[in-house]
């Protein structure tokens, strides 16, 4: 609905700039609309983040499986980047 009240530049989301912003995320700390607000943090965030711990921003993708990975839940090699469940999975006696 229409409100006639004016909506500050300070009030706008952060991500889309249109709509009035109504959450912080705990993440980044970006004011966010309700169309950007997430589960738990905005969705710039929650599109970045580690997809094995959840908590850090991802740094690389593994080469294997395609999950984007931090640096704490990745190990590198070369120039690639190897998730740990991948590695586990390789190591794997058989």
């Amino acid at each position: 609905m229409y409100s006639s009240s004016p909506v500050s530049h300070k009030d706008l989301c952060e991500i889309c700039g249109w709509e009035r912003a109504d959450f912080r995320c705990p993440k980044c700390g970006r004011l966010v609309c309700r169309y950007d607000k997430g589960a738990r943090y905005c969705r710039a965030c929650e599109e970045t983040l580690c997809e094995i711990c959840g908590d850090a921003y991802s740094i690389a993708t593994c080469y294997r499986c395609g999950k984007l990975v931090c640096d704490k839940c990745s190990v590198r090699r070369g120039l690639l980047r190897i998730c740990v469940e991948c590695l586990r999975a390789e190591t794997k006696p058989s």
